[in-house]
């Protein structure tokens, strides 16, 4: 459920998203259960954590959450909705994330949200697979928690698209 909120340069944006969409796998019967979400970090060249970078304008404030807890939240919506057995505390499977970029671009039709993130699983205490997650949309309009939403719902099909961390989580 995203909360429509358009935003002019320099405001805050909320963004109010639960991650609703189908990852195409079911983790129930994962190996090596349960798994953890760790809390992501932000290695973004930017003065506040709190912002999204706006080439050309000024950047637009996220309220109320920052983007690399918003990007770990959504991580751990996408799990539950795969029927993945969940922890709080750190499992023996643990994913951990970075956010390296993240940024908003006005085009012709709309907006351009683009999402990169380095994520890795580990397994007992061992990196058991590393990747960099890559999410570019375009989104119609100018709603920006609209379009951080397709970002977000992009990223999630990136993860649970690679064959690679399924296979260390005994999917295939």
């Amino acid at each position: 459920m995203l909360l429509a909120c358009q935003a002019l340069a320099g405001e805050e944006v909320t963004v109010d998203y639960t991650y609703e969409g189908d990852t195409g796998v079911s983790l129930a019967s994962m190996f090596g259960g349960p798994i953890s979400v760790s809390e992501f970090t932000d290695a973004r060249e930017i003065a506040d954590k709190q912002d999204i970078a706006r080439p050309g304008k000024e950047n637009v404030t996220l309220s109320g959450q920052m983007p690399a807890a918003l990007i770990q939240q959504t991580f751990n919506q996408a799990l539950a909705a795969s029927e993945a057995n969940l922890t709080d505390d750190e499992g023996n499977l643990r994913l951990q994330g970075e956010l390296l970029e993240m940024q908003i671009e006005e085009t012709a039709d709309g907006l351009q949200v683009l999402i990169r993130c380095q994520l890795s699983l580990n397994n007992q205490g061992r990196n058991a697979w590393q990747a960099v997650v890559f999410s570019r949309v375009d989104s119609e309009g100018d709603d920006i928690s609209a379009a951080i939403g397709k970002g977000l719902d992009r990223l999630v099909s990136e993860l649970f698209m690679d064959d690679y961390f399924l296979m260390e989580l005994g999917i295939f």
